[in-house]
């Protein structure tokens, strides 16, 4: 059964507890707490060439209602190394930062690792797993495009065949530079590059116009 509500009368109501000291007065919204996203559980670099270094990004965002704190507690794995938030930094609300990670692979095989962080949200820390696999290749294909206008946090590099049809992701994380190095291409093919770009928010552009490359023979 529906009911009418008689708003005016509540209101008056409210106005009498408010002059009687029962309840008046106005009350502040308190801040949510805060909250801090990863928006990337694992990086893996896939086949990088002995010698050369691929660096992606992993983004820490606050999307909570107060300010946190986060910082990197430990490094593990042959190869790899960080930079972008030094001994720590604070994130207000609605705020992110970049963690770069890079592989510089020293040998052929693969190598795992792991990055370890800390924030003042949790007790426990965060670890997010890192892999890559040293090659010695005898091609390669390097694609580089023009820095987004916007603000990003980094580029996705996507690769299809010339006469195929579906694109495939080379990069498990967002790529920090404007270039981009395809170590697993064969001889005499044909390949389309197109990349797209990254918001702070993990939102992905569209597509760029695609980039044809012809690898040697052999």
């Amino acid at each position: 059964m529906n009911k009418n509500v008689n708003w005016m009368g509540i209101s008056v109501l409210g106005c009498a507890l408010a002059m009687a000291g029962c309840g008046g007065g106005s009350t502040a919204s308190l801040p949510g707490p805060a909250q801090l996203t990863l928006y990337n559980a694992n990086v893996n670099f896939g086949d990088v060439a002995v010698g050369n270094t691929s660096t992606v990004a992993v983004t820490l965002s606050n999307t909570g209602g107060s300010p946190l704190s986060v910082q990197q507690n430990s490094l593990s794995g042959t190869g790899f190394a960080t930079s972008g938030i030094g001994s720590g930094v604070t994130l207000a609300p609605g705020q992110y930062a970049t963690l770069a990670v890079s592989f510089n692979p020293s040998a052929t095989g693969n190598v795992s690792g792991a990055v370890s962080l800390t924030s003042s949200t949790s007790t426990v820390p965060m670890s997010v797993p890192l892999s890559g696999n040293g090659i010695a290749a005898s091609h390669r294909a390097t694609f580089d495009w023009a820095a987004s206008k916007s603000t990003v946090v980094g580029y996705n590099v996507y690769l299809r065949s010339a006469s195929g049809q579906s694109w495939n992701k080379l990069n498990s994380s967002p790529v920090t530079t404007t270039s981009y190095t395809d170590w697993d291409v064969q001889s005499g093919q044909s390949y389309l590059f197109a990349v797209t770009s990254v918001s702070p928010g993990n939102l992905e552009s569209g597509f760029s116009n695609a980039t044809q490359a012809t690898i040697p023979s052999p």
